[in-house]
């Protein structure tokens, strides 16, 4: 390359030097050279002097030109890079602001935000879904389906809980059905899938994708306490198919999971007959603080349940538990007067949240109105 050019460079310096020597031959003859040109019916005359200055002038003028055009170019070209650079920036900062809106729940800054500026184009369907999620968090549910309706085909299957927020429960399960029905589903899909199946209230599909998937789903404990606890409570409320029977034809190992949640939903519904043993056995244990918790929001009563609390009451008249167990039953069964007693002895004792909600009844049903707007105005505070 570096040949290339040396040569080229020659040719060139040769090529001026012979045109150096044929414009200035003339002078050693003591003559001014006469230039002729002839083009059409044109003709230029002039002297080789007088048409080399012209020449000069005519490059110096191009040069310069050349120059300005420049310097002009540049100068548009740098208005045209900050106005870029500045809007690029908006974008940026609307897009950090709006995440850290996100972080911290505030729907309210996510809106604003998104008006003063719009996010970059590689983050639009993410803007997109923050719009929708400011439009739900203010009950403008036909707004967030618009922006929801405007994400890209892949992102739509990302904000299952956007569209099921928005009450399109079908769109939801069309987006997330294709990719948790996949042998290889991952965890996060499998989850948005069974959450979308719940609130569609898609048993059978919801009962099978749980017997047949649930070690894809990798959940605690606790998760799976919460699963079973919003899942037995829906089909109560919103299906005629008996949960006892679901709990039966539950494998094993979700048996097992499902216990707590099953037995605490059949108290809360009063099916406590269903689940007596399991009462009996934890009195039995003088598991008394278990069994109140169970008991803090039973609807229903036991004659035996009641009467097993009350043997054992006799044997320890102390525990304020036990004393709760009874007004719980006490409450229901329709006596609420005796409720009423034992919460009025219980409140010289330390108060507990989980009396909170057989108190109030207790007191509402006997007419003692004052002190159940107490409870219920400490439980505020």
């Amino acid at each position: 390359m570096r040949h290339f050019i040396k040569r080229t460079v020659l040719i060139l310096a040769v090529i001026l030097l012979f045109c150096a020597v044929l414009a200035g031959s003339h002078l050693l003859i003591d003559e001014k050279g006469y230039v002729l040109v002839s083009f059409g019916q044109y003709t230029i005359e002039s002297t080789l002097v007088s048409l080399v200055f012209i020449v000069a002038i005519v490059l110096c003028v191009i040069w310069l030109s050349s120059k300005v055009v420049k310097a002009i170019w540049r100068g548009v070209g740098g208005i045209a890079t900050r106005r870029a650079k500045k809007r690029q920036q908006r974008e940026e900062d609307a897009f950090t602001q709006s995440v850290w809106a996100l972080i911290n729940n505030q729907p309210d800054s996510l809106g604003y935000t998104l008006q003063l500026s719009e996010f970059p184009e590689k983050w639009r369907d993410q803007q997109l879904a923050i719009q929708a999620k400011a439009a739900l968090h203010v009950g403008k549910k036909v707004v967030a389906r618009e922006y929801l309706q405007q994400l890209s085909e892949p992102a739509q299957s990302k904000v299952s809980e956007l569209w099921l927020a928005a009450e399109q429960d079908s769109q939801a399960l069309t987006s997330l059905a294709p990719q948790a029905q996949m042998k290889k589903a991952t965890p996060t899909e499998l989850n948005a899938y069974v959450s979308a199946l719940l609130q569609a209230k898609d048993w059978d599909t919801l009962q099978s994708t749980i017997e047949q998937r649930h070690k894809q789903l990798q959940w605690s404990g606790t998760q799976w306490s919460q699963f079973f606890t919003a899942y037995f409570e829906a089909i109560l409320r919103h299906s005629d198919k008996d949960i006892h029977v679901i709990y039966g034809a539950l494998p094993r190992a979700l048996r097992g999971q499902s216990h707590t949640a099953y037995v605490h939903t059949c108290v809360r519904f009063g099916h406590i007959m269903v689940v007596r043993k399991e009462l009996l056995k934890m009195l039995k244990k003088s598991q008394f603080q278990e069994l109140a918790t169970i008991l803090q929001f039973a609807n229903g009563g036991d004659i035996e349940l009641r009467k097993a609390i009350q043997a054992q009451l006799k044997k320890q008249p102390e525990q304020t538990e036990l004393l709760f167990c009874l007004a719980s039953m006490a409450n229901g069964e329709g006596d609420h007067g005796l409720a009423a007693k034992i919460f009025d002895s219980l409140s010289s004792a330390p108060w507990q949240a989980l009396w909170q909600h057989q108190a109030e009844v207790a007191f509402a049903k006997t007419g003692q109105f004052e002190k159940a707007y107490l409870l219920l105005s400490n439980t505020h505070r």
